[in-house]
């Protein structure tokens, strides 16, 4: 028996006639008339969509292990991961100036990548073989995507002019048009060699073929295939579209919303990164998000709420971006950019941990987040395996047990579809809606 089919068959542990295993939505075996949708209680099939390849160089090979989920606009499923680490080393130790001059280090795990997948809707697990899958590590991953935690796509078209940073270095004499673009944001204190200072923070990129392909450039200063990056938190567990060029970050580091704007991009590979507006929200009353370590805390935007897992508080914050509360100091970047600080920004617990953890019958770790419909929110957690559909009131509509277990990571929805990272089985999992 293959080890996908083994898989599958412990998904779908909770989809048979069994009432026991018809989770507290609806009892399917009873109803004549089977509801139709995930909130009103449908029954639901788990179906693995894509299963974590290993990587290996010289004598060392190692696992991916996805985090987090994004939607490309072209209808693919893009998945970011890292790689398992040696436990031998830390955050100090893995990847140290030393190691330039052959000291034992770990510096392959720092690396990230992203694995695009074509028709994540189809009956079989997409594979490099069957051709549904597309893994790409840039060429200067260690640091502009050092163990990256999430992604999320932003505009699908941004404009490179002759006047912009690099482009006169690359000959551009007219506009350069970059599709597609997505940031990321990454679990580390720094993207140099770790006995550097704190120097890091989230990626711009573009998913365009034509630049981001794994290869570096041609000029000098090439750096890879990013566009941007400012360096500014640390331990960054989650990251959130807005608009134009401007992320939201969950600051793992010191428990605030960092916003970033990375105002003008510039040409693929370049170093200049010092226009960014930058500013640090800390909540009110001394309240701070809670990073668990290695755990993804996803952060989706919904016009101008931004709901966040706070996954070491164990609950959901719904936060109002149009309060960001008083400004009171500067926040000075690694680039030496010159931010703000705001304090009080307008937030509630949509969800608290006693909540959750009633629902999910065991220590609640809310990492997953994603918006299913105009009416729903859907979490995920950690530590159980279970989803919860929220109310926007915040009362839970329905709760699920995916049968996975402990290990749920990043989710997403996909034409009106739930995808969700299995950390532990390094799988991407679909959640199917059983119609009659």
């Amino acid at each position: 028996m293959t080890r996908a089919f083994t898989l599958l068959l412990l998904l779908c542990s909770a989809c048979g006639d069994d009432d026991s295993r018809i989770d507290a939505g609806g009892d399917a075996s009873t109803d004549a008339n089977p509801p139709a949708t995930l909130r009103s209680g449908a029954e639901v099939r788990f179906v693995e969509v894509y299963a974590a390849t290993s990587y290996t160089e010289g004598a060392t090979t190692r696992q991916w292990l996805p985090m987090d989920l994004g939607v490309h606009p072209n209808g693919e499923l893009w998945v970011v991961q890292h790689m398992e680490r040696d436990p031998a080393f830390d955050d100090e130790s893995e990847c140290p100036e030393a190691s330039t001059r052959g000291a034992p280090n770990d510096c392959v795990a720092v690396q990230g990548s992203t694995v695009a997948i074509s028709d994540p809707a189809a009956n079989e697990p997409a594979t490099e073989a069957n051709g549904r899958v597309r893994l790409i590590v840039d060429a200067n991953s260690w640091h502009f995507m050092r163990r990256p935690s999430g992604i999320a796509f932003g505009a699908e078209e941004l404009r490179i002019e002759p006047t912009d940073p690099g482009a006169e270095g690359a000959g551009l004499t007219e506009t350069l048009v970059i599709q597609d673009t997505f940031g990321t944001c990454h679990e580390h204190w720094t993207g140099n060699f770790t006995d550097e200072p704190p120097f890091i923070g989230p990626s711009l990129w573009t998913a365009d073929p034509n630049v981001y392909d794994g290869r570096n450039g041609p000029y000098s200063w090439s750096n890879g295939s990013h566009l941007d990056m400012v360096h500014a938190t640390q331990y960054c567990m989650g990251i959130a579209y807005e608009g134009g060029n401007a992320y939201w970050v969950f600051n793992g580091a010191v428990g605030s919303l960092d916003r970033y704007d990375f105002v003008t991009p510039h040409h693929p590979g370049h170093y200049e990164h010092d226009d960014a507006i930058v500013s640090r929200h800390h909540l009110p009353e001394s309240d701070v998000l809670a990073r668990v370590e290695t755990v993804p805390s996803n952060m989706v935007m919904d016009g101008t709420e931004l709901f966040v897992a706070d996954t070491g508080n164990g609950r959901v914050l719904r936060v109002d971006t149009t309060q960001p509360g008083e400004s009171g100091g500067v926040l000075t970047t690694y680039e030496g950019i010159e931010g703000q600080h705001h304090y009080g920004i307008a937030y509630s617990a949509m969800a608290d941990r006693a909540a959750l953890e009633g629902a999910w019958g065991g220590t609640a770790e809310p990492s997953g987040l994603a918006v299913l419909d105009a009416d729903t929110l859907v979490v995920a957690n950690h530590a159980t395996g279970h989803l919860s559909l929220l109310d926007r009131d915040g009362s839970i509509v329905r709760t699920i047990d995916t049968g996975t277990g402990p290990g749920i990571g990043g989710m997403t929805v996909l034409d009106g579809t739930l995808y969700f990272v299995q950390m532990d089985a390094r799988t991407i999992v679909r959640v199917d809606v059983v119609t009659p």
